[in-house]
């Protein structure tokens, strides 16, 4: 079966429908709004579901950086372990002791439910679902789709009233009570939303005064929906607040910069002009005929410093509501003293569709300069 069209004819609950009902295996593509989702189906089942992807498993690292689960240096190390093992990243994430297996399977587990979520948020777009062999590993288990589909359906109603009430999720929250009167009156709270005790605690235990809802969110590891629940619950209940401040990087500054088409134009000429420049100048000569380039670590190095660089600048936007407005502020935010981010080598810019990054012309004697999407 191919299965193609528009989400205005034929809604995402009436594809999952037919995917489950004909028992079919394949790969559900959705793109609207600058997005691409894809949901992956074995014999009418959910088995996962994550935005569309440049490489493997890109999508799982940025989302373990978003929620704490691993750290940007340790995604690049996997990164560039991975080169020599080609394997999956959750086999060299084991490999390398970075990460539990339970937390990659939960990883995973909220990577779906976010794509999920999402894809039912949307009225418009493009689909088209794929028959093809979906490769499966012992930490996947697919789930049915008349499941998922009663899940998403009931989030999608609650969520109009969760997003109107929490608004603007670069908001910092502080707490209002100490812990001991928390649980004192986390029973109305647990009666109002259905969020189990443990994880409204988790939730009350990350407002420090400093962290955004969002981020609150995000390191809760219980997904935006639920965790938006949880924070709407606490709010109401009066037992945390908005406050005063909000993160660096708001949601509101990162649209007043989309709406600079013209600069952000300008800045993407330059770039590309200064690039298709360098690109034309002579690269390094091979030693004959043989393939292996001349300097094999130095390239391993630098895919592996980019990939640092492109994570850390995901982190800030999920942790910040936006990309930053230069490398230096991001090397403020996200720098450490062990192994500092190495921003003087790569050119970059914020644009309309989230930002554009040029590598310098290395001071080792390679030529040219390197586009990150």
């Amino acid at each position: 079966m191919s299965l193609q069209g528009v989400l205005a004819d034929f809604g995402v609950a009436d594809i999952f429908q037919l995917i489950a009902q004909q028992r079919k295996t394949g790969i559900l593509s959705v793109e609207a709004r600058s997005r691409s989702l894809e949901v992956h189906f074995v014999e009418g089942g959910v088995l996962r579901a994550l935005p569309a992807e440049s490489r493997p498993d890109e999508a799982l690292g940025a989302l373990m950086i978003r929620t704490g689960t691993l750290s940007d240096v340790g995604l690049a190390q996997a990164w560039k372990t991975q080169v020599k093992m080609r394997e999956p990243l959750p086999s060299v994430l084991l490999a390398l002791d970075l990460v539990e297996r339970d937390a990659i399977g939960a990883a995973k587990r909220l990577l779906t439910d976010e794509a999920i979520f999402e894809l039912f948020l949307w009225d418009e777009g493009r689909f088209s679902f794929r028959p093809c062999r979906i490769d499966m590993d012992d930490i996947d288990a697919p789930v049915g789709a008349e499941m998922v589909l009663l899940d998403a359906l009931r989030m999608r109603d609650e969520w109009a009233q969760i997003r109107d009430e929490l608004r603007d999720l670069s908001v910092v929250l502080k707490p209002a009570v100490d812990i001991e009167e928390f649980r004192t009156r986390r029973a109305k709270v647990e009666t109002s939303t259905g969020v189990r005790p443990q994880e409204l605690e988790r939730v009350f235990t990350l407002v420090d005064g400093r962290l955004s809802i969002r981020r609150v969110i995000d390191l809760s590891r219980m997904g935006t929906f639920q965790g938006g629940r949880a924070v709407v619950g606490l709010l109401r209940e009066k037992l945390v607040s908005r406050s005063a401040r909000v993160s660096t990087t708001t949601p509101a500054a990162v649209r007043a910069s989309r709406n600079r088409p013209v600069l952000a134009f300008l800045v993407l000429v330059i770039c590309g002009l200064w690039a298709s420049l360098l690109l034309r100048l002579p690269g390094p000569r091979s030693v004959g005929d043989y393939p292996m380039p001349e300097n094999a670590v130095s390239e391993v190095r630098t895919a592996a410093t980019t990939e640092r660089l492109r994570a850390a600048l995901e982190a800030h936007r999920w942790a910040q509501g936006g990309y930053p407005s230069s490398l230096e502020g991001l090397r403020a935010v996200h720098d450490t003293s062990l192994a500092p981010l190495p921003v003087d080598r790569y050119i970059y810019a914020r644009s309309a569709e989230g930002y554009v990054l040029y590598r310098r012309p290395s001071l080792e004697g390679k030529e040219g300069l390197r586009g990150v999407p």
